[in-house]
């Protein structure tokens, strides 16, 4: 019989063993990388960043050569351009602003879509397709059809909007001011401002995720990818219509007719 090697505990002092992670085995991505399969950073990498960036260059030069993109006057207190647009980056928003309420727009709409854009992963929590464009055929699919449905509908709604309030333009809806006065004494604002824009943005979401459930048997992936495509069509849009179709006092002009930006001098002393 022989003694037990190392240190002893103490009568009374059991060994305690902690655990300190528990995972799951289908939790664990095993990723099989060959010697062929990978790329050094230097060369391979940052010569293909290089010629990228040398083309992007060489596009903006070009351009910059075939158009002209002269600066405006200097700011002063005497004029406001006309139409005066933010940065392009943020002329979606201030596209907004022209069809509901200020808060609704500047302030309530992105931020529901900034938590709704975090608690993707915790929605959509399958793993499959993971690495792949459009994850499956279904998915390329989807995206080409809510492309084509968000940019129909949403170039439509801005459309009869802008129509609408060149007809009614102290009324802003056919009937609405008598009865606005006789169901919402003091809420003239209500129904056009809040009412319509949030029931849109609300159901219209709501019918192209049920089309994609009953035309192509989409499950939470590919919904989720509706949503999201529906997103980034509603961005351009609202960018490009902002950019390039508003004019004084920011009313819809052809690209073709649109007019300059009004040029306002200081009087003289």
């Amino acid at each position: 019989m022989t003694a037990p090697r190392g240190p002893q505990p103490f009568p009374g002092q059991e060994k305690r063993l902690r655990l300190l992670a528990f995972v799951r085995q289908d939790s664990v991505v095993r990723v099989d990388k060959r010697v062929e399969d990978t790329a050094m950073v230097w060369p391979h990498l940052l010569v293909i960043e290089f010629i990228a960036a040398m083309i992007w260059s060489l596009g903006l030069f070009v351009i910059s050569a075939l158009f002209n993109a002269p600066l405006q006057d200097h700011s002063t207190v005497d004029c406001t351009p006309n139409p005066s647009k933010a940065p392009w980056y943020l002329l979606n928003l201030q596209e907004l602003l022209l069809h509901m309420d200020k808060g609704l727009a500047g302030v309530v709409v992105p931020t529901v879509w900034l938590v709704f854009m975090a608690a993707i992963p915790y929605i959509d929590r399958d793993r499959s397709g993971i690495g792949h464009w459009f994850t499956n055929e279904i998915g390329r699919r989807v995206t080409i059809f809510s492309t084509i449905f968000t940019g129909v509908i949403v170039s439509g709604l801005i459309a009869f909007d802008a129509v609408i309030k060149q007809k009614y333009p102290a009324i802003g809806w056919p009937g609405y001011a008598e009865f606005a006065s006789q169901y919402f004494p003091g809420g003239r604002e209500l129904i056009p401002n809040y009412v319509i824009p949030i029931f849109l943005m609300l159901a219209l979401p709501f019918v192209l995720v049920q089309l994609v459930k009953r035309l192509f048997g989409g499950g939470t992936r590919e919904w989720m990818i509706a949503i999201f495509t529906g997103f980034v069509v509603t961005y351009v849009v609202l960018t490009v219509v902002g950019t390039s179709l508003r004019g004084p006092g920011m009313d819809l002009y052809a690209p073709w007719s649109l007019p300059e930006t009004h040029q306002c001098f200081a009087p003289r002393p």
